[in-house]
């Protein structure tokens, strides 16, 4: 009869040489062979599940893992992982990920409570955001990806990622090639509204000197047409800035996600040039800051704003169709002091026309595509509230 001690490591090596025989492991990324800077910058701080946790090593006590369901381990949050195949009860693990420039070698270690079948395992990454932030085209990058099981390396994989420009900004991931299936990204696009960066309240200081408007109180007032007043005294100022229509938003396309290139807002203010989501973000930007709630209404091929009229349950949700800012040549704002009063009111009229023909096309838009908006069946159809990306805990990408 085998002595209990000797028994004991005679199963401990069996176990071992099982796992060392039987399991397998494959690199995996949420994005398959699309990384996106954009993405993984402004989802830093998300816990999508709240205080849910559904992993294994940290699994809330009130949730329970279904018999069909995949067992997750470490950052349920995370983007890149190795799934594990057949994994013995007692097995100790080790995964370890790296790409060169962009993520330090992030680790996770643990030991399998039960068999699992197959295992998602994400390692608490260490991204290197500033090197993320600074990546401005896309680029091929190698991550490495290395398993240990009891102490011995079960192998070590590379994958060639492409990770992508902080200016591609993912729409959907697409689960099947129908596009039945999809998981809506739609709301990072709240990402690039920056309602805090400098460059508001430069324009808003230009906003309040041509005299359209005395201050900018949001909806204090409780009157919409001071609400309106305010918006277009931006508008007229963005004008002055020479912002005109761009149609450039293509990206490098990926295998699975649907993204758009979104411009940061001094890259469009300095270039003066604005596609429709440039121009919705640029816009949304300053009216968040003043305390105006706006949206991003995403329709097929195009993007363009709208905001509430109040703050109130019974405010309407106006839209704007961005692209009429180049509608308007008007003098160069730093050149405004010098125009004769005559052509200022020349121009504001001119100024005036264009708003109220972005209102009415954009307005248009809303009604057209309502109804949609509401049932969020189609991911092309997304009507995006900043201010509900803000409480999910998308905040603003930081560009300086």
């Amino acid at each position: 009869m085998m002595k209990p001690l000797l028994f004991s490591f005679a199963l401990s090596l069996a176990l071992s040489i099982k796992a060392e025989a039987e399991s397998s492991f494959e690199p995996w990324s949420y994005t398959d062979k699309d990384l996106y800077p954009g993405a993984i910058v402004s989802t830093a701080t998300v816990d999508w599940n709240g205080e849910q946790q559904v992993a294994e090593d940290k699994r809330s006590k009130s949730l329970k893992l279904a018999k069909d369901e995949l067992a997750l381990f470490g950052d349920e949050n995370g983007w890149l992982a190795v799934e594990l195949i057949d994994i013995p009860k007692g097995t100790e693990i080790e995964v370890e990920v790296g790409i060169d420039g962009f993520l330090k070698p992030s680790k996770w270690k643990g030991t399998a409570k039960k068999h699992y079948p197959d295992a998602r395992i994400f390692p608490e990454a260490a991204w290197d955001f500033t090197a993320l932030l600074a990546n401005r085209q896309p680029r091929p990058v190698t991550a490495t990806y290395k398993v240990t099981l009891n102490g011995k390396l079960l192998g070590q994989e590379t994958e060639t990622y492409i990770m992508h420009s902080i200016n591609d900004c993912p729409f959907y991931v697409l689960w099947d090639e129908k596009g039945k299936e999809y998981d809506d990204f739609s709301w990072l696009f709240a990402a690039y509204v920056n309602e805090n960066h400098p460059i508001v309240d430069e324009i808003l200081g230009e906003a309040l000197q041509t005299g359209l408007v005395d201050e900018f109180s949001g909806y204090q007032s409780g009157d919409p047409d001071l609400v309106y007043e305010q918006i277009f005294a931006i508008w007229h100022v963005l004008q002055r800035r020479g912002i005109k229509y761009s149609d450039v938003s293509t990206t490098t396309p990926g295998r699975y996600v649907v993204s758009q290139s979104v411009r940061f807002l001094d890259d469009s203010i300095e270039s003066s040039q604005a596609n429709c989501a440039d121009g919705s973000v640029l816009l949304a930007s300053i009216l968040q800051k003043i305390g105006i709630n706006t949206y991003l209404a995403m329709v097929p091929g195009h993007c363009l704003l709208a905001f509430d009229d109040g703050d109130h349950n019974n405010a309407e949700v106006i839209g704007i169709e961005t692209t009429k800012l180049g509608d308007a040549d008007l003098t160069p704002v730093k050149g405004e002091n010098q125009t004769p009063e005559g052509v200022s009111k020349k121009e504001f009229k001119a100024s005036l026309r264009t708003f109220t023909h972005a209102i009415e096309e954009g307005e248009a838009q809303l009604e057209q595509y309502w109804k949609r908006f509401m049932r969020g069946r189609n991911p092309d159809i997304q009507l995006i509230s900043i201010l509900e990306a803000r409480e999910l805990g998308i905040m603003p990408i930081a560009t300086d």
